[in-house]
């Protein structure tokens, strides 16, 4: 993984400088200098680097603050402080504020070579012709997906629990296989789990850890991904907190409770949760659970919408397009790139990928001109409109269908979270035909 990474070196001492990006060159690094922290800023936006090395004291910006800028830009980028032997407590206080290490002047050149290859580790390539196996399908040239794949490289190595917020289409499921993909449980099972395709018994039943048939008997040792979290009912978000919290015990003896008896063996399956929107509204009014919601929160990912990151989109375009024409040089008119970057993408990543896949439909030319894709993207934007009405629809039965989970079928909860009166819910619930006794709890 490390071969080939970005490297931005950062002294004001220029033979020390040069010194270090030759050491980093001849180890395989693409490496770029900046002699003051000003002028790694500019560096860094240009060059991307998965790693930087700067020195402490320099002249202007010295390398703590240069550290401060970059963590507001990313804040999971590795950076290695190099310091004089004055200046140790300086570097050690910045490792508690998130400094990967520091190495102090003058140092042996191999113990920077495996400093460099533990950070850059840790720190994905941003390159869309990475063929790194784990984040193959994750194709990217945004800073912002930048960010994201370090802080999913992190939640892989360290196997820890997780919750992806991104909205529908952006690819929520891809972040969690890649996230399977890059870690030691890449040869145990990924089993994926829909809150919304199940009613809450079975949902209950499935994420019991002591049942021989529960799911996470199937994830074994590897990935149980729970899309649509906030779906869960409330036994089966009381379950899911146990686990979780018992898995947090395991690993951390300060969590351990004082006990005589042996503790119980816990499913080792890493959990990583997934929902369309912030949590924080079902937390806040008591649909979901604050304790679940912390516990998985902590390694929280969030997925920007296909909006927040136009840069990706004529990667992703081109990308598609020549899974689509594997065996044809088909590309896309300069003038029809632009008119895909200033295209609305509320369907995100897929619907761009609905919209290349009937654009190389339609057109027969090798280059494809912006007048097919302008007509594909019209098309999807009216069926988008008249499909406004049912996607309400849906979105409040599901809505509905999450209360009397959450409530357990009390109509007199449900009503009350959702600020209607009782009978204006109980119509509600007429229109989508839904009847609460089916979402009553079955204590068993």
């Amino acid at each position: 993984m490390g071969v080939g990474a970005r490297i931005l070196v950062v002294d004001d001492d220029l033979d020390m400088l040069h010194l270090i990006g030759l050491r980093l060159t001849a180890a395989g690094y693409q490496v770029a200098e900046a002699d003051s922290g000003e002028a790694a800023l500019v560096r860094f936006r240009e060059h991307r680097p998965q790693l930087v090395i700067t020195d402490l004291r320099m002249g202007g910006m010295d390398g703590l603050a240069l550290f401060e800028h970059l963590q507001r830009e990313a804040p999971t980028l590795p950076v290695i402080i190099l310091t004089a032997h004055g200046t140790i407590p300086d570097a050690v206080a910045a490792t508690r504020r998130g400094v990967f290490s520091f190495l102090t002047k003058p140092f042996d050149g191999q113990e920077l070579l495996r400093r460099t290859a533990d950070a850059v580790r840790i720190s994905p390539s941003l390159n869309p012709e990475d063929t790194a196996q784990w984040r193959k399908k994750l194709i990217s040239v945004s800073p912002l997906m930048d960010e994201l794949l370090r802080q999913a490289l992190r939640v892989s190595l360290e196997s820890r629990s997780s919750l992806i917020i991104g909205p529908n289409g952006s690819g929520k499921a891809s972040l969690a296989k890649a996230i399977h993909a890059a870690g030691e449980r890449k040869d145990a099972p990924f089993v994926s789990l829909s809150c919304t395709e199940f009613p809450a018994h079975e949902l209950e039943q499935k994420l019991s850890p002591t049942d021989p048939g529960s799911i996470f008997a199937e994830a074994a040792d590897g990935i149980l991904y729970i899309q649509d979290i906030a779906a869960l009912s409330a036994i089966a978000q009381a379950r899911l907190f146990s686990l979780l919290f018992a898995q947090m015990q395991a690993r951390d003896p300060l969590y351990r409770l004082k006990s005589t008896q042996a503790p119980k063996k816990t499913p080792a399956a890493q959990i990583i949760a997934s929902s369309p929107r912030p949590l924080d509204t079902a937390v806040a009014d008591g649909s979901f659970r604050s304790d679940l919601f912390y516990l998985l929160s902590g390694s929280s990912l969030r997925i920007p919408p296909l909006s927040e990151r136009q840069e990706d989109i004529p990667v992703l375009a081109t990308h598609f397009l020549s899974r689509l024409r594997p065996n044809a040089s088909a590309t896309l008119a300069p003038e029809a790139v632009a008119a895909l970057i200033d295209g609305r993408w509320p369907g995100n990543v897929r619907q761009l990928k609905n919209v290349i896949e009937q654009v190389a439909e339609l057109s027969l030319t090798p280059v494809i001109p912006e007048a097919i894709v302008r007509r594909v993207m019209r098309d999807f934007e009216e069926e988008s409109l008249a499909a406004f009405d049912d996607a309400r629809r849906d979105f409040e039965r599901d809505y509905l269908i999450r209360l009397l989970q959450a409530t357990a079928g009390n109509v007199a909860q449900a009503a009350r979270v959702a600020q209607r009166n009782r009978t204006e819910f109980y119509k509600l619930l007429a229109r989508h035909a839904l009847d609460p006794a089916n979402f009553k709890q079955k204590f068993r």
